[in-house]
């Protein structure tokens, strides 16, 4: 109604700045034919060039106005577009090989737009575009056991991720009989910003995409953790030998004296039995 009224305004301006001239035109012919006046007269001749002058300003003003009316609302337009490009929230998702193995598959939502995102939900699509049933599906099942997929998000801040493991490939080819290629996966994410403007996104994606691909080496992170693991479990099973103690030899300062001390004696006992051996 407001877009409508702001529309209205300027014409009902100018058509009221042109009809006032030509009311008064009408007004003076209707008034010559009343007295009798049949031919113009030099008043009259003046009269009817400033009621044409008049129109034509008129006409003038009308195309005025409405171009700035135009660029008014080119100008809040523009304002109002800004403003919502500033508080637009962006959620994507995506999935992603967790660092533990790339057979393991994380989801990760995130929030790339510049405003907090609310009411944040998710639908799953098959291939037609039609609503899919986590008991259709095996790969919505999966989705759907964790609660930001089948309630949904109040809100997730600017810049915020959230990122959990789904399933693993090994296990979700058990359940297709090895047909880990076959499935597509499509989501819909439907959100609002702050002032409760609706975005949609769409995240589709074709599991045959995944055949083929392989990985070389493993993440660093993870590997040095497993392997501080492991040292952690063998000084473990040290220690539970020895009934959480480990036998350690300590040495103070006066120790390392005394050893030095008795090695300079030795040695020179050696020297001295050589020596004798000698003479």
């Amino acid at each position: 109604m407001r877009e409508i009224e702001r529309n209205l305004m300027p014409l009902l301006i100018t058509s009221m700045a042109v009809i006032a001239p030509l009311l008064f035109i009408l007004g003076l012919v209707i008034g010559n034919h009343l007295q009798g006046a049949g031919t113009l007269t030099a008043d009259s001749l003046s009269s009817w060039l400033s009621a044409i002058a008049t129109v034509a300003i008129a006409v003038l003003t009308f195309i005025l106005a409405k171009e700035t009316w135009y660029l008014r609302e080119a100008q809040i337009q523009q304002l109002a577009e800004l403003k919502r490009e500033n508080i637009r929230p962006n959620v994507g998702v995506q999935l992603e090989s967790s660092p533990a193995g790339m057979n393991f598959i994380n989801a990760k939502i995130s929030n790339l737009g510049k405003g907090i995102a609310r009411k944040v939900t998710f639908e799953f699509l098959d291939r037609q575009g039609n609503p899919v049933a986590s008991s259709q599906d095996a790969v919505v099942d999966k989705f759907m056991k964790l609660g930001i997929f089948r309630l949904g998000l109040e809100s997730i801040g600017i810049g915020q991720t959230i990122s959990s493991f789904v399933f693993s490939f090994y296990d979700l080819g058990k359940e297709l009989n090895g047909e880990i290629f076959k499935p597509y996966l499509h989501i819909v994410i439907a959100f609002e910003d702050v002032e409760g403007t609706k975005y949609t996104n769409t995240f589709a994606v074709d599991f045959a995409q995944f055949e083929g691909v392989s990985e070389l080496g493993g993440d660093a992170l993870h590997q040095m953790a497993d392997d501080l693991k492991k040292i952690r479990e063998s000084l473990g099973r040290v220690a539970k030998n020895f009934n959480g103690h480990i036998d350690v030899d300590v040495y103070s300062s006066a120790d390392r004296k005394e050893e030095k001390e008795a090695t300079r004696k030795w040695i020179e006992e050696q020297r001295g039995a050589g020596n004798g051996k000698e003479c």
